[in-house]
């Protein structure tokens, strides 16, 4: 009796063991890894370059929102009755209206979306999460096609023209489709820029740089109070926070492109000019990279196929293993993004202060994603991804506590969102793991328009209090049970090699 738990042990240890070696050995006969380093001065360089300012943008323009069209007050101030006047009641024949808010100016009072126009102010930030949703197909398809850099540098361009004449809008729809473009913009930046950095990465390193890559989002998100408490009017918001895409102008020249997306091209001397100038920046011999790149690409059993070089949303398909990945990723994204919803709209109600709520939702997310790292080294992306799922379950489901028990749900708010913030850092590891270079920008762009489909849908989930109060924390937290569930089908991706083709 006392023999098994020693051999237990002794069994575990061996299979760590095994698993480190098996690990090893992967990094052994990378060949990339080998030529321009796992993740040194050059990735550092480019993760603080690209990764950081485009996902601090991009937390701006997509939640900028809540300081751009605040809950404000209102009341008339021109009508023909001669009644006393009710505040927040609407008049049919009012010919103006007088507003209350923190802020001097918002898109409301310029344009008076109150009463009969009061749904355009929704319609504003709908259009800009359709905005994401199109760009993540396209841009996803662009990225493949053409390449990385290109790609990232049209989602750049595009998000710094549209930021900048976003303040200097003269009519509402102007204004409304200008952050459909930027929308658009922010998942060509936050795509195009992860699978770049996880692509110049070593296996041994990802877990490390997919945190790096999402921390800036939280990171955005903490600092735009400050944007707002000192702006106060919406243009100068939009102003503040767009002036800094000026740094993305320098991207047209010291931007590189993936050298593994030039391999699986073809385009050997180009990547080998990539990788050269990797080794130059990480100390490490230059000489001989063309060698490697073609050392590379005669490893890959497809690098003849044609057709690799042209792959489109279909090759998602084509074969077994690639449409069980597609299907799961999906399923993964899209319960996410419900569940991101679930737990970040109780944060939103733990202060009246809108610059404390906002701020408060970016802290909590900055535990998980660190966690998310640290897990995904020691036990897997699939692990860490059913441990996130199922402890946000549970936070979910205890926001049922009656609203007496306000800690309960601060608490439990405050975990859910730390936990969909770091099953958000996994599963976008994940999703770059499972799928090959040639289609691995558009399985990240179907995974994250699926995602955004769950954030729209999520409304009329929390809208269910209608029917019962115990509904919407039900519906939360079983969407992540099914995530869980979901896991079980797909394959462990730690520690291996990205690969190039679709066969």
């Amino acid at each position: 009796m006392e023999t098994k738990p020693e051999a237990n042990g002794k069994m575990d240890t061996k299979e760590n063991m095994e698993a480190k070696k098996e690990e090893e050995k992967v990094e052994e006969v990378d060949k990339m890894v080998q030529a321009i380093g796992t993740f040194e001065r050059w990735q550092i360089m480019l993760c603080v370059m690209v990764a950081f300012p485009s996902r601090i943008s991009a937390a701006w323009q997509q939640l900028g929102i809540v300081f751009v069209a605040p809950a404000t007050s209102f009341q008339c101030t021109e009508t023909n009755l001669t009644d006393s006047i009710q505040p927040a009641t609407c008049y049919r024949d009012c010919a103006k209206y007088e507003y209350f808010t923190e802020f001097e100016n918002t898109i409301i009072s310029e344009w008076d979306l109150v009463c009969e126009r009061a749904w355009m102010a929704n319609l504003t930030q709908t259009l800009c999460m359709a905005g994401v949703l199109i760009g993540s197909i396209f841009f996803g398809f662009v990225a493949d096609r053409f390449g990385r850099r290109i790609a990232l540098l049209i989602a750049c361009i595009l998000q710094l023209v549209t930021s900048l004449i976003e303040p200097f809008s003269i009519s509402y729809w102007m204004f409304t489709i200008v952050r459909f473009f930027i929308g658009t913009s922010i998942a060509g930046t936050m795509l195009c820029s992860y699978i770049l950095m996880m692509e110049i990465t070593g296996p041994k390193r990802r877990e490390l740089m997919s945190v790096l890559c999402a921390l800036p989002f939280p990171i955005g998100q903490m600092l735009m109070p400050l944007f707002s408490y000192y702006l106060r009017s919406w243009n100068r918001f939009c102003l503040g926070v767009g002036i800094p895409n000026l740094i993305y102008l320098i991207y047209i020249f010291l931007l590189p492109e993936s050298p593994k997306w030039l391999i699986s091209q073809g385009r050997l001397e180009d990547a080998s000019k990539v990788m050269a100038s990797a080794a130059r920046w990480n100390n490490r011999p230059s000489d001989n990279m063309l060698d490697v790149a073609k050392a590379i690409a005669y490893e890959n059993a497809n690098s003849k196929d044609g057709q690799q070089g042209k792959a489109t949303y279909m090759d998602l398909l084509r074969t077994k293993v690639l449409r069980v990945n597609i299907i799961g990723s999906c399923s993964l994204w899209f319960m996410l993004g419900i569940s991101f919803y679930g737990s970040n709209q109780y944060i939103g109600q733990t202060s009246s202060n809108a610059f404390v709520s906002v701020a408060l939702a970016g802290v909590f997310q900055l535990p998980g994603i660190m966690l998310s790292g640290i897990l995904s080294k020691k036990v897997g992306r699939r692990i860490t991804l059913i441990c996130f799922f199922c402890v946000c379950a549970v936070s979910n489901a205890l926001l049922a506590v009656p609203e007496d028990l306000f800690i309960v749900r601060l608490v439990a708010g405050a975990v859910g969102v730390g936990c969909a913030s770091g099953a958000f850092a996994t599963v976008y590891m994940y999703t770059t793991e499972l799928f090959p270079t040639v289609t691995r920008n558009m399985a990240m762009g179907a995974s994250s328009t699926i995602s955004r489909v769950g954030s729209m849908l999520a409304p009329y989930v929390a809208g269910l209090t209608t029917v019962a109060l115990w509904l919407p924390p039900a519906a939360f937290a079983i969407v992540p049970v099914l995530g869980a569930l979901t896991l079980l089908i797909l394959p462990e991706t730690k520690g291996k090699i990205l690969r190039d083709h679709v066969a």
